[in-house]
């Protein structure tokens, strides 16, 4: 026979157990949570600080864009794109336009950029400062250039970009608020 302080025990143990078990579910479920999170951020998006004015107008210092990961596992970087990437002999990230694939032939001259022999005005319509000698992108490289292209550190300066450069690419402004946009 059970006596009230038998009894007492026994039910302290099952709410005592009751909370361990409902400890170890939230503490799992936080694990998993937690690890699909870093695997989402790892592998399929990132968020990106733009951190120059080489893109104006179409991104601003201060800006936030969404970069995704997944579309160059199956196709290359096309023209027009914004790409996310890194240049040769440099940890940072640079964000730039793609303006030439593999084959193309670019030169700017007259203060003009031209692609595969025709004028290109679709992102910059000023002037271009210096020039560009006729180069034909290599196989497995893209051309990238700011659309602010008289600031702009870009493939001028260090070349045609490798494609395994290329970390991804931008979709979309995310902040500020006010300037929510798609690339």
């Amino acid at each position: 026979m059970f006596t009230d302080n038998d009894q007492t025990a026994t039910r302290m143990d099952l709410k005592a157990e009751a909370r361990r078990s409902e400890t170890r579910g939230w503490v799992i479920s936080m694990t998993i949570a937690i690890t699909i999170a870093l695997m989402l951020r790892l592998f399929v998006f990132e968020f990106v600080s733009i951190s120059q004015s080489s893109m104006e107008p179409t991104l601003y210092s201060n800006n936030y864009v969404f970069m995704e990961r997944v579309t160059y596992w199956f196709q290359q970087p096309a023209y027009g794109d914004v790409v996310i990437c890194s240049f040769p002999n440099s940890s940072a990230t640079y964000v730039k336009r793609v303006i030439g694939v593999q084959g193309d032939t670019l030169e700017v001259k007259d203060g003009v950029l031209t692609i595969n022999g025709e004028p290109d005005k679709t992102y910059f319509s000023d002037y271009i400062e210096g020039t560009l000698p006729e180069t034909v992108v290599p196989e497995g490289c893209i051309y990238v250039m700011g659309d602010n292209r008289n600031v702009s550190v870009d493939s001028r300066s260090v070349g045609p970009l490798a494609l395994d450069m290329v970390k991804g690419k931008a979709l979309f402004v995310i902040w500020p608020p006010d300037q929510i946009h798609g690339l």
